[in-house]
């Protein structure tokens, strides 16, 4: 038994929705995003689970930063592992010529020094066409300039144009359909090279954004951003749990938790929590955050602290010490606690802290 606080993962639960991911998107290749260790769920068990079988379930993996490729390299040691719009410089390259990474260059410096560099391999480069996001990426002079830079340069060995898009979890947005539309008729112009546009928002609404490679991210971990597809389409891989190491009786007027947040206006049934912000669980859950205990939602009442929460179970008097409650995961998703806490999944997945013991299955 657990005795306080940890995280299960299931690899089913993960294959399932890679699966959806494979539905909606039949003849693009796959490029998982397992940046910000694999979203908090660990970014080697989440490339293992997709890539080390017989049959892989994508073609590739990405992450954001050089450490996170050189760490999940060692486990990782062949197949295409992109690294995401970094600072380029003539070290970086040679490691990632060294590692055989793919690299994302978002502006005209990176591939002028990629063409004048001595490298020990030819590189594979995704070109990022800034198509209205306006974060990373080349307009349309700098990547054209880019593109004709690389096109025929000895350190490149293949080309890829990729874009990301400002709002494709609207089904319905303009904005969308004319970013698809600049990277692709940028692209055809340079001679139709593999193009990836498709975030999770986008291959879920926008199928028409798939091209040659799509770029799954928080639908591989159970959320999806779009609120369009069926209820059975993702599957919660992360399962955040604690259990009760307390229950109190309380007189109405009485105040729990720092500052005495919430307090009673009917004798109430308060249970402690063995979870805090040291864990990962945010301390801004505001009261009536919901939690699951014996299948029911029990709200937070009291500010989180840092090892402690506590909730009412008033209404749940088969609530008893040692309980097992769920954070979030099956039957209470992290995207409803997130808005709960005006944040989204992504930020909860990815603060749960090493201290929580990690099961996987």
């Amino acid at each position: 038994m657990h005795n306080t606080t940890w995280v299960e993962f299931s690899a089913e639960a993960l294959r399932h929705n890679i699966t959806t991911v494979r539905r909606l998107a039949p003849e693009a290749a796959i490029l998982a995003m397992v940046k910000g260790n694999g979203y908090g769920h660990g970014a080697n068990w989440v490339t293992q689970t997709l890539m080390q079988c017989q049959r892989p379930f994508c073609q590739g993996v990405a992450v954001a930063r050089l450490n996170e490729a050189q760490r999940l390299r060692e486990h990782y040691p062949s197949g295409r592992l992109l690294l995401l719009g970094t600072l380029v410089d003539l070290p970086l390259l040679e490691q990632c010529a060294n590692l055989q990474l793919d690299l994302v260059v978002h502006n005209l410096a990176s591939a002028t020094l990629i063409s004048k560099a001595s490298l020990p391999a030819p590189l594979v480069i995704w070109l990022k066409h800034n198509v209205g996001m306006n974060r990373l990426g080349m307009n349309r002079e700098d990547f054209i300039a880019a593109h004709k830079l690389l096109a025929n340069c000895e350190q490149v060995s293949s080309l890829h144009h990729m874009s990301h898009f400002s709002e494709a979890d609207d089904v319905n947005s303009e904005v969308t359909a004319q970013q698809i539309s600049r990277l692709t008729s940028l692209s055809k112009s340079l001679g139709e090279h593999p193009k990836s546009m498709a975030n999770s928002a986008a291959i879920i609404a926008h199928p028409n954004s798939h091209a040659q490679w799509v770029r799954p991210g928080i639908m591989l971990y159970g959320d999806d951003p779009t609120g369009n597809l069926a209820d059975t389409a993702l599957a919660p891989v992360m399962r955040f749990k604690t259990r009760i190491l307390d229950i109190h009786e309380l007189a109405a007027g009485e105040g729990v938790g720092y500052n005495r947040r919430w307090r009673t206006t009917v004798p109430s049934r308060i249970a402690t929590l063995a979870v805090g912000y040291a864990d990962g669980y945010p301390r801004h859950a505001p009261d009536g955050t919901p939690v699951l205990i014996r299948g029911k939602r029990a709200p937070i009442a009291g500010r989180v602290s840092m090892d402690l929460s506590t909730i009412d179970v008033s209404h749940i008097p088969e609530a008893a010490i040692g309980d097992e409650v769920t954070l979030w995961g099956e039957g209470l998703s992290a995207a409803e606690v997130g808005q709960h806490c005006g944040t989204i999944s992504y930020e909860l997945f990815t603060r749960i802290t090493d201290r929580v013991a990690r099961i996987y299955d």
